[in-house]
């Protein structure tokens, strides 16, 4: 399955209201989003775009080089050369968003369920967050969107780092999600691509997404016109259910679950 589906907390086209403070009235963050495959950030692209346009410093995180995820229209073989296509999509797709240049990672695809790609994975995350001390990191939640092992691991391995507090440390760790109840009536998809990933994406209820954040047509209209830089991996017909995705899925907010724990010591699992 592609990777592009398998996150989307994209949005529709009508503009929300206009009530966040002024860019120069914001102190400045530095916001990572770490995912697992070049093109899986559009999971929260117009959000990204949004914090991008309000002066933060965004940075996107991929922990593999999606080499293995070959297509029959692109033509283009597993390995490196299949690797490099993706990477300067996902720079293309950076670009748009108006973020930095995306980090890489330079994973096996596939890979990250072996035990000593796990460390490898942590390793490197970990000098990632030593080196720009994010104050916000978004992921995948324990569903991994569409369930990819390779998603699964990387919300894991960030979610270690930060709960650990042994090494790295950074601000708030949140999850991206899709609420369920904006699952239960699809629109009506071109590709049996987008009807295989209907049936198969693991939503999160909606009142676990308490972190829900509008964006406005413009950041909307570039995560839409980003995901077009992924031509290795979408036929024009499959970009199209792309769109319909962004448009009917989560309208114009992104949700987001936070990490939380209970600062209070109880001694009851009831009270």
């Amino acid at each position: 399955m592609k990777a592009i589906w398998l996150g989307i907390l994209m949005i529709g086209f009508f503009g929300c209201s206009n009530d966040r403070p002024p860019v120069s009235s914001q102190p400045r963050k530095v916001i990572m989003a770490v995912f697992a495959h070049p093109d899986d950030e559009v999971d929260v692209a117009p959000l990204l775009s949004r914090l991008s346009a309000e002066g933060h410093q965004v940075y996107l995180v991929i922990a593999t080089k999606g080499e293995i995820g070959i297509t029959e229209h692109a033509k283009i073989p597993a390995g490196d050369s299949l690797a490099h296509v993706r990477e300067r999509e996902t720079i293309c797709n950076c670009d748009i968003l108006g973020i930095k240049p995306p980090i890489m990672l330079g994973m096996g695809d596939a890979s990250l369920t072996r035990r000593p790609a796990l460390a490898i994975l942590h390793e490197k995350l970990d000098s990632v967050f030593n080196a720009f001390k994010p104050d916000v990191v978004i992921t995948w939640g324990p569903d991994g969107g569409s369930g990819h092992p390779d998603h699964r691991m990387v919300g894991n391995v960030v979610t270690e780092i930060f709960q650990s507090g042994q090494t790295s440390t950074f601000g708030k760790l949140f999850f991206t999600g899709i609420p369920t109840e904006n699952w239960l009536k699809p629109p009506i998809y071109l590709t049996d691509l987008g009807k295989e990933v209907h049936e198969t994406y693991k939503t999160v209820k909606k009142e676990f997404l308490t972190t829900r954040i509008k964006c406005e047509k413009p950041e909307i209209e570039k995560a839409i016109n980003a995901m077009y830089c992924y031509k290795s991996q979408y036929t024009q017909a499959e970009m199209s259910d792309n769109r319909l995705w962004t448009l009917f899925m989560n309208r114009d907010t992104v949700y987001l679950r936070p990490f939380v724990f209970q600062k209070e010591i109880s001694y009851n699992l009831f009270d």
